[in-house]
């Protein structure tokens, strides 16, 4: 019975996309990343997943029914560069490998769940004022959060098998037969609708960043207002991820350091100064403590572990997922090394050394310096501002964390919706000008005839 509410929720969203407005597509896609985990398959072979229906579902739609609007999209969009040679790169490694057709299919699969998300956040911010997504995020905010105190009261997550249980396969860690849990005796987590604490805590830092930059223009009440932003802001420390405390903290205060004055931002640093000076210790102690999540020394490992791997072919790297076919098993903290010694190379600087070398990473760090610059281009948009610190924060996490459980995307389909209404803020800007512009030459021109006549 309860999957078949699963099952109906699924296919009604699915409903909704194709037969609802065309411009609000996005919205049904970022939905079910948000409450469909990427373990779950309509089919294994080729992998199905119900996020994957939605994505290739909106290219499809949208190469049928609107591909003029879509392409004109995608060629307006600030990052088609550093896109165009993340796919080239990728089909580099793929080709120099030797990997061959199905090297070719393996990309594309790559490229279009993970990157492509780029491209479909930048076409729902184009429709940012039919989306307003930051304007409807209170009802979702409060059952997360409602489910993630149950799971945090009770250290079990009851929504994750109730979800899981309706998809045909699943691939993932926890045994689905009863409640599952992520907690341990040392630290208590939840996850929700995620495959990890330190998935869902990504992803509500980058919920949290967008809400706190859009605050001003979101008309609820002062109590509605504080009441969400405080269920995502404790909602990342329930989670348990440190990296996602950290990179939420980082984020908050640039974002402080952003809105006040010359004094207050000399405050600001010689306040930080201080805390880093009492904090930076003890955080060392705690990251050093063996068993107790990832430390320092797992980290050496890993480190000494991806150099060693990354000179095996150190230009174009070893191949598409390479360490996952090779090198790593899977389970729902995604990719986790087999040698307990390492752990999971929790880092996208060693994952992507491996797999596609100097390359492959150089094309990574290009998407996004040019993302930040984008943003701070436009820095007075406050859309520009969210952007911002959604890819400081992602950027900090990936390289601290990894790119785990569809954390990446769901940073992207922020970060392009992002793009997009800024991008659509400007032409709305340029077409009030011309308006105004020509207004005044209209009135000139009323004032010369009134003068000859």
């Amino acid at each position: 019975m309860l999957s078949i509410v699963v099952l109906l929720a699924f296919f009604a969203m699915l409903g909704a996309m194709l037969l609802g407005d065309k411009r609000l597509a996005y919205v049904w896609v970022f939905l079910s990343v948000l409450f469909f985990p990427p373990c779950v398959y309509f089919l294994q072979k080729p992998q199905v997943s119900p996020q994957q229906v939605f994505l290739y579902i909106f290219f499809i739609v949208s190469l049928l029914k609107n591909r003029s609007v879509f392409m004109d999209a995608v060629f307006k969009h600030p990052l088609r560069v550093p896109l165009l040679f993340l796919f080239i790169s990728l089909m580099l490694t793929s080709v120099l490998t030797g990997e061959g057709v199905k090297g070719i299919y393996n990309v594309f699969r790559y490229y279009m769940e993970n990157y492509a998300y780029l491209i479909v956040a930048f076409v729902g911010g184009l429709n940012y004022d039919k989306i307003q997504l930051e304007k409807k995020l209170f009802i979702p905010v409060m059952i997360l959060f409602f489910f993630g105190v149950i799971e945090y009261v009770f250290r079990s997550n009851y929504l994750f098998p109730f979800i899981c249980k309706a998809f045909p396969y699943y691939d993932g860690y926890y045994d689905l037969s009863s409640a599952v849990s992520a907690s341990r005796s040392y630290r208590t987590r939840i996850f929700l609708t995620t495959t990890h604490p330190t998935v869902l805590g990504c992803m509500l830092c980058g919920a949290l960043m967008l809400f706190t930059c859009r605050l001003k223009s979101i008309h609820w009440s002062s109590s509605k207002l504080w009441m969400a932003w405080g269920a995502l802001f404790l909602m990342i420390f329930m989670s348990g991820s440190r990296t996602a405390m950290v990179c939420a903290l980082i984020g908050l205060v640039i974002f402080a350091f952003m809105k006040v004055g010359i004094r207050m931002k000399f405050m600001i640093i010689v306040l930080v100064g201080f805390i880093g000076a009492a904090v930076l210790p003890k955080a060392v102690d705690t990251f050093s403590v063996e068993g107790q999540g990832s430390s320092v020394s797992l980290r050496q490992e890993q480190l000494l572990f991806s150099y060693l791997q990354f000179m095996k072919s150190p230009i174009y790297g070893n191949g598409v997922r390479y360490t996952s076919k090779y090198v790593m098993e899977r389970d729902t903290y995604n990719d986790r090394v087999v040698d307990d010694e390492i752990g999971g190379l929790e880092s996208v600087i060693f994952f992507t050394l491996i797999d596609y070398g100097m390359v492959g990473i150089a094309t990574y760090l290009m998407l996004f310096l040019m993302a930040l610059f984008y943003f701070i281009r436009h820095s007075h948009s406050t859309y520009a501002q969210a952007g911002f610190l959604i890819t400081i924060c992602f950027f900090i996490f990936a390289c601290l964390s990894g790119e785990i459980g569809g954390n990446n995307t769901f940073a992207y389909l922020l970060m392009g919706y992002c793009m997009g209404a800024v991008y659509r803020e400007e032409e709305l800007e340029d077409d009030d000008e011309k308006e105004k512009s020509l207004d005044g030459n209209d009135s000139i021109d009323e004032a010369i005839l009134e003068g000859n006549a």
